[in-house]
């Protein structure tokens, strides 16, 4: 017990406030829900392996990875900017998925707007990764062009199905998920 004890004293001692609190405000406003997190996480591994295929691409296309460096394929300074800025806008994009969850009453629409913009980009950042590796020889032609139907489809619906099987949004007009007396409208739509 008083191992314990003095482990939690040591953590206590050692643990910095102001990173408890920069954690605590990245979880808070990044990952209202589990499910977000794990998206996160998801986008994250496509993006450090668009980065590595991008990186055998280059060495491929150069005649090997000393050949690529050498001719300046492979510079850090090039790759770094647009991984950057990628980076930045994906993260800005991030955080206004996680702050919808904070500001909006209904529930769905958030998490329909955090599951389009993780599931785009993911699809986006797979279509990278699958055109490095074309690029490198990869016969994956059939693998990309269905990726970018799938992204296109995700793009072109205009309905989104709620829990029960009921329409949330349709038209980007959002409606309630059941019938209300508040808008009868709604009511005679739902009901046809």
């Amino acid at each position: 017990m008083r191992a314990l004890y003095q482990y939690f004293e040591r953590a206590m001692e050692t643990a910095s406030p102001s990173c408890a609190l920069l954690i605590t405000v990245i979880n808070y406003v990044l990952f209202p829900d589990q499910a977000f997190f794990t998206a996160f996480v998801a986008v994250g591994a496509a993006i450090l392996l668009d980065i590595v295929t991008k990186y055998i691409a280059l060495s491929r296309l150069s005649g090997g990875l000393r050949a690529a460096v050498k001719t300046r394929k492979i510079c850090s300074q090039t790759l770094w900017e647009g991984t950057r800025i990628k980076l930045i806008s994906y993260l800005v994009v991030f955080i206004l998925a996680g702050l919808s969850y904070r500001v909006t009453m209904l529930a769905e629409a958030s998490v329909f707007l955090a599951t389009v913009v993780y599931t785009v980009i993911f699809l986006r950042e797979s279509q990278s990764v699958i055109e490095n590796l074309c690029d490198a020889g990869a016969d994956l032609n059939w693998l990309l062009i269905w990726t970018k139907k799938k992204q296109q489809q995700i793009l072109d619906s205009d309905e989104v199905m709620g829990k029960g099987g009921d329409i949330i949004e349709q038209g980007n007009i959002f409606a309630p998920s059941g019938p209300t007396d508040e808008m009868p409208g709604i009511n005679q739509e739902m009901q046809d």
